[in-house]
């Protein structure tokens, strides 16, 4: 794997894709069928990997943690980047911190939380995990004002963020005054657009970020690169063309379930078997299932 320090061209070079993590039958990381994964990806043009919400690592033990640092670490081509998350919780920081103190990984992004934390606390622990870890942050900012520009704007200028991941919903994304704040303090291209396709031409084009992440583009990489390229060349018709491909799936995703419904479409694909999804989630039943065979189907 890629193992330099990021900087705003390893950003934007691609599309971030957040892929699922493949369990066999019995709920055991399976090395084989995630390789399939990566291999997929990568082969359809996306040279960077984030292991954060679709891959569960919200709920992995301690042991299955290091296993799946020490599986997408040596799986991944060598230009290939890869950053695994850490925490939500402060306590689950520490005891991860001490298991990537045995990797190279050039950066961990910290998996966002809404309830009790605060912007001050959050920033803290940052700078908390920068310092024991020797490198950088990347920022998720999922929840609207959960860190204030000042704060998110002070980390940034004391080097310990090396991207922001923006994922606030909005219903119009257009109108975004957080986002607006945020990119009149820090540089665009160090903020990536964190909600998938969907909002990526408009958080690229009208607030200048650096790049987005990719859910269905673990599916369809080809597309999602596509879509970054024909952006990058302000190609906008041609960006809106293949926006509107990932809707069907995109739209599922939104209504039922983003984690659910990516890690039962990788396997219904035929791209790998993902396995059981494990608890606090739940499996899709069989009329959803066969909505998102209809949905893959629609968009090949």
């Amino acid at each position: 794997m890629d193992t330099k320090p990021l900087t705003t061209e390893t950003i934007s070079r691609s599309v971030w894709a957040v892929p699922s993590l493949a369990r066999n039958a019995e709920g055991i990381l399976d090395r084989q069928e995630n390789a399939k994964i990566i291999r997929h990806i990568e082969q359809g043009g996306i040279s960077t990997l984030l292991y954060g919400g679709n891959a569960i690592f919200y709920h992995l033990t301690l042991a299955e943690y290091r296993t799946a640092l020490e599986l997408i670490s040596t799986t991944a081509a060598d230009d290939t980047l890869v950053i695994p998350a850490i925490g939500p919780a402060y306590g689950t920081m520490l005891d991860q911190a001490e298991i990537l103190l045995d990797f190279n990984f050039p950066t961990v992004m910290l998996l966002p939380q809404r309830d009790v934390v605060s912007s001050a606390g959050i920033a803290a622990a940052i700078r908390k995990m920068a310092e024991k870890l020797g490198k950088p942050i990347v920022l998720y900012l999922k929840y609207d004002g959960t860190v204030t520009v000042d704060d998110a704007t002070a980390l940034v200028n004391d080097g310990v963020i090396s991207a922001i991941k923006y994922a606030v919903v909005r219903k119009d994304y257009t109108q975004d005054d957080y986002l607006r704040g945020l990119t009149d303090q820090i540089d665009k291209g160090l903020i990536l657009s964190g909600l998938g396709d969907q909002p990526a031409i408009v958080h690229m084009r009208d607030f200048g970020l650096g790049g987005f992440t990719t859910g269905c583009g673990c599916i369809f990489p080809q597309m999602s690169a596509a879509l970054l390229k024909a952006i990058q060349a302000q190609n906008w018709d041609e960006a809106e063309a293949i926006r509107e491909r990932f809707l069907p799936l995109e739209r599922l995703r939104d209504n039922l379930g983003p984690i659910s419904i990516l890690h039962r479409a990788t396997e219904l694909s035929g791209i790998a078997k993902t396995g059981p999804i494990i608890p606090l989630l739940s499996e899709p039943g069989e009329s959803v299932q066969e909505e998102i065979a209809a949905a893959l189907q629609q968009m090949s």
